[in-house]
C-alpha cells in the first residue's frame, strides 16, 4: 500500500517481466484504495454477466494499455477467460476446494474455467461443437453440465479436469482404448 515496489525488480512470472509485475501491483493498490478489496470491486461491477464485469474492470483500471493481458484480457469473442472463471469459481462456490467467500454472484451464473483438458472432454462428450477453446465453448460446456446440476454446473470442474482430463489422459476423441479406461464412459 506504500507504493514501494523496488523489491520486485528482477521478479517475473511466466510471461510477465518485473515491470509488468510492478504494474500489476500498482493496479491492485488502486483497487484496494478505491474499493478496499477485490470482492467489493467485483460486487460493484457485476450486473449478471461475469465477462462484461471483467471487461468493465479492465477498461476502468487498464484501458488500452497492452500490459497485463495475461491477467486482464482484452474484450474478445474467442478468449475463454480461464483464469478469471477459475478465480470466480474459487471465490463463489464453497466446498473442499473452493473458498466460497462471495455471495453476490450466483453459482449458476459462473462459466466453466476452460483449459485444454475440459475442452477435450467437452469435445468427446459432444458438449461443445467449437473447433477451438473459446468463450462460446466454455458457455456450451457449462450449459451441458447444467443438465446435471442446474444450480451449480461447475461442481464437476475439478473432477473432470483432474480425474478425466489430467489423470485419465482424455484426448478428446473416443477410441476403443479410452472407452475402456474413461471413468465417465463407464457410467454413461
Amino acid at each position: 500500500m506504500k507504493g514501494d515496489f523496488s523489491s520486485f525488480q528482477g521478479l517475473y512470472y511466466r510471461f510477465q517481466k518485473s515491470d509488468d509485475v510492478v504494474f500489476l501491483f500498482i493496479i491492485l493498490k488502486r483497487i484496494l484504495e478505491r474499493f478496499g478489496g477485490m470482492g467489493t470491486m467485483l460486487r460493484n461491477s457485476y450486473a449478471g454477466d461475469t465477462r462484461s464485469m471483467i471487461w468493465l474492470i479492465r477498461d476502468e483500471f487498464i484501458g488500452n494499455d497492452e500490459r497485463l493481458t495475461f491477467f486482464f484480457p482484452k474484450p474478445s469473442s474467442s478468449n475463454p477467460m480461464k483464469r478469471w472463471n477459475l478465480y470466480l469459481r474459487w471465490m463463489v462456490r464453497q466446498d473442499e476446494i473452493d473458498a466460497g467467500l462471495w455471495d453476490f454472484i450466483p453459482k449458476d451464473r459462473l462459466i466453466m474455467p476452460l483449459d485444454t483438458h475440459i475442452f477435450k472432454i467437452g469435445k468427446c462428450f459432444g458438449w461443445t461443437k467449437q473447433k477451438s477453446p473459446s468463450w462460446r465453448a466454455a458457455c456450451e460446456i457449462t450449459d451441458a453440465l447444467r443438465a446435471f446440476s442446474p444450480d451449480d454446473p461447475l461442481q464437476y470442474d475439478f473432477f473432470l479436469c483432474q480425474s478425466v482430463g489430467i489423470n485419465g489422459k482424455c484426448t478428446g476423441v473416443r477410441t476403443s482404448d479410452c472407452i475402456e479406461k474413461c471413468t465417465l464412459l463407464h457410467n454413461e
